[in-house]
């Protein structure tokens, strides 16, 4: 069999790319009836970043007009907005986010973003702090990536859970994937949607130039279980998030970053975090000791635009990557891009 097209990865990338996919084949139902997709995964071997985050979603103060980067991070985040409101899924909350300092350097650059700043009265601090409020979301990884299975799960996609080996091009032009399972898959059109594996397995396909100029940043961050008796809340001190969902009793608290696919985590940046919060805030977090650390590979880009393109000039091969920071809101862009691309191609 030769599918018409073959999804590699089960991350943010891959779910909103099939969800907008599936929704472009019902407009036109009677065209693409006969569409076949196969989608390539393992959490084992290569497990999705967008499982391993602070999970969150804000405008971050940005203004339009600024650069082109900041203009796609809006539309992404007016798109996860309507995304939002029409599909209502369980594992978003709307939230309002406080942010703060705690140094005059860290000031300074929070009047840079946001102009004036302004007097926050919160028990969730010890003392009244100064900064600016935020209408933003928090999101349960978890929970987000079952809704969007689930979601998906009513489409006719060959589901293979198996690390994609190796891929090469036949002369009539279609592409075999190579399982580690030995299995070998046959499709027209492929999407890389691998993350941070784009760069580290980059045999998938010729390094490009798009991907040569990536890298793997490592995020590492503190999460415990614990029932603090009050609703979720979203803090940012310093750039750093603390996140508390009560739903789930989770509280999250991060990020430690350092170049290159490493999973041990950076110990002496997390504890210098849990002290700005465990001096700023009321609520006990417990001891360091308390939380486990989870580390996740994010792939940055350049200048920190997201990749949304073919790497083929027959336009064959795409890739959908280097979300970095902003995995829950421009994979929504960029999924749109890609299907447009590949349906008017």
């Amino acid at each position: 069999m030769i599918y018409d097209l073959i999804v590699v990865g089960n991350g943010l990338a891959a779910q909103t790319f099939l969800m907008e996919l599936f929704g472009h084949i019902g407009l036109n139902d009677k065209k693409y009836q006969n569409f076949s997709v196969a989608q390539v995964f393992s959490e084992e071997t290569a497990p999705a970043c967008s499982l391993r985050t602070t999970a969150s979603v804000s405008l971050s103060g940005i203004a339009p007009g600024v650069s082109e980067l900041g203009d796609d991070l809006r539309k992404s985040f007016f798109l996860f907005e309507d995304f939002v409101a029409k599909e209502r899924p369980e594992s978003v909350e709307a939230i309002k986010q406080y942010i703060s300092y705690s140094t005059l350097a860290e000031k300074e650059k929070l009047i840079r973003r946001y102009g004036e700043l302004i007097p926050i009265h919160s028990p969730l601090f010890k003392t009244d702090m100064s900064g600016t409020t935020l209408d933003s979301y928090i999101v349960d990884p978890l929970i987000h990536a079952e809704w969007f299975n689930k979601k998906i799960a009513s489409q006719k996609i060959v589901l293979k859970n198996n690390f994609l080996k190796a891929m090469s091009k036949n002369e009539d032009g279609t592409f075999s994937c190579e399982l580690m399972s030995a299995e070998i898959l046959t499709a027209r059109k492929i999407i890389l949607c691998t993350g941070a594996y784009a760069r580290i397995f980059s045999q998938f396909y010729a390094l490009t130039a798009q991907l040569q100029n990536t890298q793997v940043v490592a995020g590492s961050y503190l999460q415990k279980t614990i029932n603090l008796g009050c609703p979720s809340f979203y803090v940012t001190i310093d750039g750093h998030n603390l996140i508390y969902r009560s739903a789930t009793c989770q509280l999250i608290m991060g990020s430690a970053s350092y170049k290159g696919a490493f999973l041990a985590p950076d110990f002496a940046e997390l504890n210098k975090i849990y002290q700005v919060f465990s001096n700023a805030l009321r609520p006990a977090l417990g001891s360091f000791e308390d939380f486990k650390t989870i580390t996740g590979l994010r792939h940055k880009a350049q200048k920190r635009k997201p990749l949304a393109c073919a790497l083929n000039d027959e336009k064959s091969v795409y890739v959908i990557s280097g979300f970095y920071k902003n995995g829950f809101s421009v994979s929504h862009l960029c999924a749109k891009k890609i299907v447009g691309e590949i349906f008017n191609s």
